[in-house]
């Protein structure tokens, strides 16, 4: 598609809205239009066409205090794009195994314009792990997450030394391994997964501070625990 056939075909003011339902992060309790115009770059006046309505559709819940917060038509949508995750019964039990043994954060992630985004996250019981929770978005190219998700890509347009070598590495050992990418802090690896052939890649991830997971447990334990899981998954579910 010509990028002039691009520009006709999108819905600019639709772009908008999306674009300020997404500035809500999961830890924000409520927010008003002038952290909204800040968060978004639009203009307060468009920023509030677009909460009114927003909030006349139900999309966002207008607060006393002149502020917002996402709405039930939003978690409707989520629940039913949650749905769709048909694999995560199965997913349940063992990803959560994998957090208690490996003492670190475990998450199904998927694509979110330019970064990934924590869909599920399995936290090991009695330990404590990331604070990262369901609905944080992380960069695309210096997580292990998203950089799993575009070697898997096949769509990829252009292909880059880290993608290059991130296929070599999922070639080699199954896992792709990110030490302090997008975090100085953080350590982690990822394996893509996708429900059929020609599908979107998902990636699932795990994650812990430097502190609780170094090289040694990432490539000896974490690592391929966390393959071998997915491939287990990926079996129980009659996917090649």
């Amino acid at each position: 598609m010509s990028d002039a056939e691009r520009g006709r075909r999108f819905a600019a003011t639709l772009a908008k809205g999306l674009r300020l339902m997404q500035a809500f992060k999961p830890d924000d309790q409520a927010l008003g239009n002038r952290e909204l115009a800040r968060r978004t770059g639009m203009p307060p006046s468009t920023v509030a066409r677009m909460t009114f309505t927003l909030t006349s559709l139900g999309f966002l819940e207008q607060l006393p205090s002149e502020t917002y917060r996402l709405g039930p038509s939003v978690m409707a949508l989520g629940y039913t794009a949650r749905a769709g995750l048909s694999f995560l019964p199965m997913a349940e039990n063992v990803m959560q195994q994998l957090a208690d043994d490996t003492g670190v954060l475990v998450a199904l992630t998927m694509r979110n314009g330019d970064a990934v985004m924590l869909t599920r996250c399995w936290r090991p019981r009695d330990v404590s792990s990331l604070w990262l929770s369901e609905g944080h978005r992380i960069p695309m190219e210096s997580s292990a997450a998203g950089r799993a998700i575009l070697a898997a890509d096949p769509a990829m347009a252009a292909v880059t030394d880290q993608v290059r070598g991130d296929r070599e590495q999922l070639e080699s050992v199954g896992y792709v391994t990110s030490f302090g990418g997008w975090n100085s802090t953080v350590n982690a690896c990822a394996v893509p997964f996708r429900t059929g052939p020609g599908t979107q890649p998902f990636a699932f991830l795990c994650g812990a501070n430097e502190s609780d997971l170094d090289a040694d447990k990432l490539e000896k334990t974490v690592g391929p625990r966390l393959r071998d899981t997915v491939q287990t998954l990926r079996l129980s579910l009659g996917i090649m």
